[in-house]
């Protein structure tokens, strides 16, 4: 780690009676750091933003925020940043009762960037299916909140297996994502993407593509259907778009995968 804050002192310790060390009771966003500059800043606010709306946090003033992110950023050609916003310490129990408005603690982190991304961008990385299931929860779907055990399970599973990522399914067996990242394929010569109403993170390089291209087909799928498809990526803030090129051993076609990074320079 190369610089963390705590309400904008450059501090490593938190009060063990913090809530999101007790409880998971806060969120987080992660993004890239290039050239001095975070990319997509805009949406990463917008997360957090309507994060704390839908956990019913005091959420800071952002735009003071914002520019704190930006004064830390301009330090570093290359890295990661990390905003956590915790309820802080109060409250009785899982109540939030007696905790006072200004108990909200904004942590920024920033780190070394993975230096294996670029490779994988260009080379792909191997895909097979996890052995577990994410519960489903529509009060969290799509949320980027603190409580990562899932995910830390599944990379706990990842670590035994020779893929380079798994998908993921919920309690239904709806196919929802990687461990750490959104997936799309191609179905049919269609561009499709898991529904996430019941499971899983919204991720912001999800949105921008769907954004960027209204056809997408967003759906419910089983994983007997997506053994059909043809093409594979999986995306997230700080990887950006990485193509599948083996799922379960089936070698998938990486040109429409290495078509759409070419379209999306500059928008991500």
């Amino acid at each position: 780690m190369q610089y963390c804050s705590v309400n904008g002192q450059q501090q490593t310790d938190i009060e063990v009676t913090d809530r999101g060390l007790a409880y998971g009771d806060g969120l987080f966003t992660t993004a890239k750091i290039v050239d001095g500059q975070i990319v997509l800043l805009d949406k990463h606010i917008e997360r957090l933003t309507l994060g704390c709306q839908q956990l019913k946090l005091t959420a800071p003033v952002m735009a003071n925020l914002t520019e704190q992110l930006q004064s830390v950023a301009k330090a570093y050609p290359l890295a990661v940043l990390k905003v956590m916003i915790t309820a802080g310490s109060g409250g009785r129990g899982y109540s939030r009762i007696g905790l006072s408005e200004s108990a909200t603690n904004v942590i920024i982190m920033v780190s070394d960037f993975p230096s294996h991304y670029s490779a994988l961008a260009q080379q792909g990385i191997n895909l097979g299916d996890s052995k577990q299931q994410l519960s489903s929860s529509p009060m969290l779907a799509g949320l980027k909140h603190l409580n990562r055990l899932e995910q830390v399970l599944l990379k706990a599973e990842l670590d035994d297996r020779i893929e380079d990522d798994l998908i993921v399914t919920n309690c239904q067996g709806n196919v929802i994502e990687a461990i750490s990242a959104n997936l799309f394929y191609w179905l049919d010569g269609q561009l499709c993407t898991p529904d996430l109403s019941s499971s899983g993170v919204n991720g912001i390089i999800r949105q921008a593509i769907l954004a960027k291209y209204q056809h997408i087909n967003v759906s419910q799928i089983k994983l007997s259907e997506l053994k059909q498809a043809q093409g594979m990526f999986i995306c997230n803030s700080l990887m950006g778009i990485i193509p599948v090129k083996t799922y379960n051993n089936r070698i998938l076609a990486m040109d429409d995968v290495q078509r759409l990074q070419k379209q999306m320079t500059g928008f991500i």
